[in-house]
C-alpha cells in the first residue's frame, strides 16, 4: 500500500509493482578538480544534499481510477508514506504522469518525481519546554525545526551551539526549514523584524541543550527528525 498525500492507494485496486531505485541522500558538490601532481581529485562539499529522481509504478484496476489517481497528485511537495517503511514519510515533486492499458482490465501508471534527500519521521518529534532542558534528535542528520515560543521583551533562545535573539510579543513561530524560513507573530503574520541576531537553527542529531535568557514561559519545538537512508 502507498499512501499520497494522506491519501491510501490500496490494493486490488492500486498495486505498486516498482518503487525505483533509492538512493542515500548524497552531499552535494560545490567543487571539484585536480591537483598538479597529486593522485585523484579534490572535492569540495556545499552544506546541502541532492534530491533524486524516481519512477515509481502502480498497476490500476480501471481507467476512472486512473484520473482519481492523477488528482491526487500536486506540483510541489507531496507527502508519500510507504506501507513497509512504518512511521516514515517522504516529499516529492512531480515531473509527469504517464499510463497505459496492461492487458485486458487494468492499467500502468508510470509517476515520474523528485524526492527530496531524506526520510522523515511521521511525527513532528514535539518537544515541549517550560524555559530550559534538553532535546534529543533522534535521526542521523541535523534537522531543521519548527518552533513555537511564548513570553515577552527581548528574549534569547539557545539550542545546542546556536543562539537566536528576538523580541517577542506574546509569542513567535520560528520555521527553519531551508527555502521556509520566516519568523510569524503572535497573529500568524510574517515578521521577521522579531528576529534581532542570530542564523534559523539546525538541531545536531543526538542530544542538544536548550537554555533561555530573557521573559520566557513556554517553548514547542517541532524537531522534524529524518535520516540519509531510507530504512532504519
Amino acid at each position: 500500500m502507498i499512501k499520497i498525500n494522506n491519501t491510501p492507494l490500496e490494493s486490488p485496486d492500486y498495486v505498486v509493482t516498482d518503487i525505483g531505485e533509492v538512493q542515500v541522500a548524497k552531499k552535494r558538490i560545490a567543487e571539484e578538480g585536480n591537483i598538479y601532481g597529486a593522485n585523484g581529485k579534490y572535492i569540495i562539499h556545499d552544506e546541502g544534499y541532492e534530491s533524486s529522481e524516481r519512477d515509481i509504478k502502480i498497476s490500476v484496476s480501471d481507467f476512472d481510477k486512473v484520473n482519481y489517481l492523477e488528482k491526487i497528485f500536486k506540483n510541489f511537495e507531496n507527502v508519500i508514506e510507504f506501507d513497509y517503511l512504518k512511521n516514515s514519510k517522504f516529499f516529492a515533486d512531480l515531473v509527469h504522469i504517464n499510463y497505459a492499458k496492461n492487458g485486458l482490465h487494468r492499467w500502468v501508471v508510470s509517476i515520474k518525481l523528485i524526492f527530496y534527500p531524506f526520510r522523515y519521521s511521521l511525527d513532528s518529534g514535539l518537544t515541549t519546554l517550560v524555559r530550559s532542558g534538553t532535546i534529543n534528535n533522534i535521526g542521523n542528520v541535523f534537522s531543521e525545526p519548527v518552533i513555537e515560543i511564548e513570553g515577552n521583551g527581548e528574549i534569547s533562545l539557545t539550542i545546542g551551539s546556536q543562539t537566536m535573539v528576538l523580541k517577542l510579543d506574546t509569542k513567535a513561530r520560528i520555521d527553519c526549514r531551508h527555502l521556509k524560513q520566516n519568523i510569524y507573530d503572535k497573529n500568524n503574520n510574517v515578521k521577521n523584524s522579531i528576529r534581532v541576531r542570530g542564523a534559523f537553527f539546525e538541531i545536531q542529531p543526538g542530544l542538544n541543550g536548550v537554555t533561555t535568557s530573557g521573559n520566557v514561559t513556554n517553548i514547542k519545538i517541532h524537531g522534524n527528525w529524518r535520516w540519509r537512508m531510507w530504512s532504519i
